[in-house]
């Protein structure tokens, strides 16, 4: 499978993507799903330009990242997939991305949403969305950076925080 990691930060591309995982995962290419920075030639270049020159990137609308995904299936190459929600890494799983795993690094605070762990916030919407991906068979893990423990998020702890937001 091409996808060494697909992960949700709602930060994006960042140190900790690029110089934590990305050093332990050694990706060829740092796929970066979201519409609306796809679309914006300005927030592309800025976001590209956090990357190592050594590693590819990729900023793509969702459908067309969910297309290159189809493609690498047969190409060898390793692929850090990052989106900035769930409801955009459910979208590229239901047009048929081949993710099997999910890491939830980073949903911070904003107005609406609730905490459930100290790097995860959810609002409902949020929780639609990761009740989704278990839906499609994804498995979901909360994980901040390399070696810090991993939270399985299954259907357990999302009834429980959907009772809370």
């Amino acid at each position: 499978m091409p996808v060494a990691l697909a992960r949700i930060d709602d930060r994006l591309i960042h140190g900790q993507v690029t110089v934590g995982w990305g050093a332990q995962l050694r990706p060829d290419l740092i796929l970066l799903a979201n519409n609306a920075i796809a679309a914006d030639a300005w927030q592309t270049r800025v976001y590209a330009s956090s990357v190592p020159p050594e590693v590819e990137v990729a900023i793509l609308s969702v459908h067309a990242a969910a297309a290159r995904l189809a493609e690498a299936e047969t190409s060898g190459e390793r692929i850090l997939l990052l989106t900035g929600t769930p409801g955009e890494m459910a979208e590229l799983v239901r047009l048929g991305a081949p993710v099997a795993r999910v890491n939830v690094g980073g949903l911070h605070y904003s107005a609406g949403k609730q905490e459930m762990l100290p790097f995860v916030y959810v609002d409902r919407q949020d929780l639609r969305a990761l009740r989704r991906l278990l839906e499609l068979g994804v498995a979901l893990a909360a994980q901040q950076v390399p070696g810090g423990r991993a939270h399985p998020l299954g259907r357990q702890q999302l009834d429980e925080m959907e009772a809370r937001v």
